[in-house]
């Protein structure tokens, strides 16, 4: 079966390189391009294989669709069969579904770091999804998976566990020792992820695991490393914000549920990146008249 990829950031050249070691190489549809794209896993650097296409020809019966949450309208104009989505926060999986009728859904605990067409594993988790056939093909390459039922359940975690870790870290220019580490943000954290259960309580959706308690182990196993909030700014591109600390809010407020810690961390991620951009620009207008 042929497989089509859409989108080759962090999340996509992990999926790649671990279908290479199932013996796929997928069809590729991505927006931005490097001379070369290079998988790195202790230490050793994996040349990825894929062929880039313009779209996704009919006879792809399945496509990995892992863009930011913020590109998935655009991308599933790219989609052809079965779709499963990997994508970190709440709404992208949500349009797949209104559009498409039918998605899966995927939530990835594995670390990968990307500096252009270079990505580097920096942490082993696993993949949760319930998509059996893909399930499958990753664990032929290699990947640790687990096959569920109720994925959203799992995505709500993610979300609410990210919803504190990332716009922290994001803020404070830290790896993600810090929400651990420095007591006020810990109390920060403490109090998103308090929001973010009252918000899935309303909605009533029962996680698998108390959020507090997975973000101390995650935070525990990646505290070397930086969120992917945090590459975004320092990269000067778009946060997924909106899909987590906005999600949480947006429910919240669609149930009459508060998340003014959420809101905070919503707008101040929103607001740092664009004092960012608004540092690029004057620092272009000012070469400019020189």
């Amino acid at each position: 079966m042929m497989i089509g990829v859409v989108g080759l950031g962090a999340v996509g050249m992990f999926l790649v390189y671990s279908l290479n070691r199932a013996g796929i190489e997928p069809l590729v549809v991505t927006r931005t391009w490097h001379e070369d794209y290079v998988f790195v896993v202790g230490g050793e650097r994996v040349r990825l294989r894929f062929r880039r296409v313009g779209s996704l020809p009919p006879d792809v019966k399945r496509t990995l669709l892992c863009v930011k949450a913020y590109d998935t309208s655009n991308a599933l104009k790219s989609v052809v069969g079965a779709v499963t989505v990997f994508q970190n926060g709440i709404g992208g999986l949500e349009l797949a579904r209104s559009i498409l009728g039918r998605a899966y859904g995927a939530v990835i605990t594995y670390g990968v770091t990307r500096m252009g067409g270079t990505a580097e594993l920096r942490g082993t988790g696993e993949i949760i999804l319930d998509d059996v056939y893909i399930a499958e093909l990753l664990e032929r390459g290699g990947v640790r998976t687990r096959v569920v039922e109720d994925i959203d359940s799992h995505r709500w975690l993610k979300t609410i566990v990210n919803a504190a870790i990332n716009p922290i870290t994001a803020l404070l220019g830290s790896k993600n020792a810090v929400v651990l580490s420095d007591p006020w943000a810990r109390s920060l954290a403490a109090q998103a992820v308090s929001e973010g259960r009252a918000v899935v309580r309303r909605l009533g959706i029962g996680l698998p695991e108390d959020p507090w308690t997975s973000l101390i182990r995650i935070v525990e196993a990646t505290g070397e490393n930086t969120s992917s909030t945090l590459q975004d700014v320092l990269a000067g591109r778009p946060t997924e914000v909106d899909y987590m600390n906005g999600a949480i809010v947006k429910y919240g407020a669609m149930h009459g549920v508060a998340a003014p810690v959420n809101r905070a961390l919503w707008f101040a991620v929103r607001g740092l990146v664009q004092a960012g951009l608004a540092s690029r620009r004057m620092a272009f207008l000012c070469g400019a008249c020189m």
